[in-house]
């Protein structure tokens, strides 16, 4: 897992700032792993907007969406969540209500029309199969393309999910299989450049050796959220965007 100072972009008018602490504490009381994953997802998902030469207002648009991208797991059981990813298909179906859960609760809020529909699309696949609503392909809006993939990726070697952790190497090798049919393939290759500097989807190909992150002591696995020493990757991404 990849710490990165986060440099969000909120409107000058309006309580946007004060909304997002607030949906963010009540996650971060009912769930702090899942309130950590949305730190980082929001990393993640900064980096590669960034990498595809998005604009500043855009960035700020999709790194705010990716840190409430999982609000409305507010209304889903710890139960739930705590049985991940061994669901019962009703279980599974209420999990999956999630996103329209977490689009109602602010589709109200005019500071963050922008940010719902990529809310409510972020388990959409490229190839149609996601949900809520099966969207296919460019139909799923960019954002949602983008956090989509800094959610897997993060879901499969974040500390926080313990058993579930797999190393930075086989995640991207993942990325890599699902790229053209769960993920689009022009994000995948930004994430993959944004997270690896100076790597591209040829050196992650089948075979191909991955320099792994530098990581601390304090990673060693734990019940509770670690943070690895800061990669240099966000910030000069983030500067020239805003430049």
């Amino acid at each position: 897992m990849i710490s990165i100072p986060q440099y969000l972009d909120f409107s000058p008018t309006g309580k946007t700032r004060e909304i997002c602490d607030f949906f963010l504490e009540l996650l971060k009381r009912k769930n702090k792993f899942m309130y950590m994953h949305s730190q980082q997802v929001a990393n993640y998902a900064a980096c590669t907007a960034a990498r595809l030469g998005l604009s500043k207002r855009e960035i700020g648009i999709i790194r705010t969406a990716a840190l409430m991208h999982d609000i409305g797991l507010l209304s889903v059981p710890n139960t739930i969540l705590n049985k991940l990813p061994y669901l019962s298909v009703r279980e599974k179906a209420q999990y999956k209500r999630h996103c329209i859960a977490g689009y109602s609760m602010l589709e109200n809020m005019e500071e963050f029309s922008s940010v719902i529909d990529l809310i409510r699309s972020h388990h959409e696949n490229w190839n149609g199969t996601g949900y809520p609503r099966r969207l296919k392909g460019v139909n799923i809006p960019l954002g949602a393309r983008i956090i989509a993939v800094a959610d897997y990726y993060d879901w499969v070697i974040n500390p926080c999910t313990q058993q579930w952790q797999k190393s930075h190497e086989e995640a991207l090798s993942e990325l890599m299989d699902r790229s053209g049919v769960f993920f689009d393939p022009d994000v995948v290759k930004a994430f993959i450049e944004s997270v690896v500097p100076g790597k591209t989807m040829a050196d992650v190909s089948p075979g191909a050796k991955i320099r792994p992150l530098q990581k601390t002591a304090t990673m060693k696995k734990t019940a509770a959220p670690k943070e690895v020493a800061a990669a240099s990757i966000a910030q000069p991404e983030l500067q020239a965007a805003e430049n």
